[in-house]
């Protein structure tokens, strides 16, 4: 029979030791978000211009804003919660064209950034801009903490297929990996532009600094008006 003393001190210890990974993980999160704010310039191509983004509103409103983002970045789901629906409304009506570009930033939390990568590279491929937009909205809806567990990819399908995409357009792609060359190339696309951690976000040619991911929201929202 195990020792009562002996289990305690186990369950203490795991205890201890998931405590010690969440905070690394928050650690590790505010240090790629402050990486961003304190990086150099940003030289990114204009919105609708790259390969591995998705854009919404007209190219000719008044302003442009570009969001580089990692599906699992904490902070990228701040600045979706503080901002979403007010951009959506403001592409729509014309105010801001505005350019997701997801990228594998957090490769060293496990592989979630990269299959979230690629499933929204198969859905945009397989079921156009306004399914992958209603998508990407759900991976922020439900993002999975940085320490996991992460959902595996019949969660990924569930998500597409809610956002509208055929089930059998899009789960031989996420199963296989098969936009992994795109991720892979949005993720030097954003290297080559110099940026350094996420959520990196540039409106109108000026990459917006703060000290937290609210405060640019709410900059960003007012400058748009």
């Amino acid at each position: 029979m195990a020792d009562p003393a002996v289990a305690q001190q186990r369950r203490a210890r795991a205890n201890i030791a998931a405590v010690v990974v969440l905070v690394l993980a928050l650690l590790v999160g505010a240090y790629l978000f402050q990486r961003s704010q304190d990086a150099g310039p940003v030289d990114a191509p204009a919105a609708g211009a790259s390969d591995y983004g998705l854009a919404i509103g007209d190219p000719d409103a008044p302003h442009e804003l570009i969001v580089y983002e990692d599906f699992l970045c904490p902070f990228c789901r701040a600045f979706e919660d503080a901002s979403n629906e007010q951009l959506a409304a403001a592409a729509a009506a014309g105010k801001v064209y505005v350019e997701y570009r997801p990228f594998v930033l957090l490769s060293r939390a496990g592989d979630y950034s990269l299959r979230s990568t690629n499933a929204f590279a198969v859905v945009l491929k397989a079921s156009g801009p306004e399914v992958a937009k209603k998508f990407h909205d759900l991976l922020y809806a439900d993002q999975p903490e940085e320490t996991g567990p992460f959902p595996d990819d019949d969660w990924l399908v569930e998500k597409a297929v809610a956002a509208g995409a055929e089930e059998d357009a899009v789960r031989p792609g996420i199963e296989g990996l098969s936009e992994k060359a795109w991720a892979e190339a949005a993720t030097k696309g954003a290297a080559d532009a110099g940026v350094g951690g996420t959520p990196t976000i540039i409106l109108d040619g000026e990459q917006q600094t703060a000290d937290n991911v609210t405060d640019i929201a709410k900059s960003v929202l007012a400058a748009i008006g």
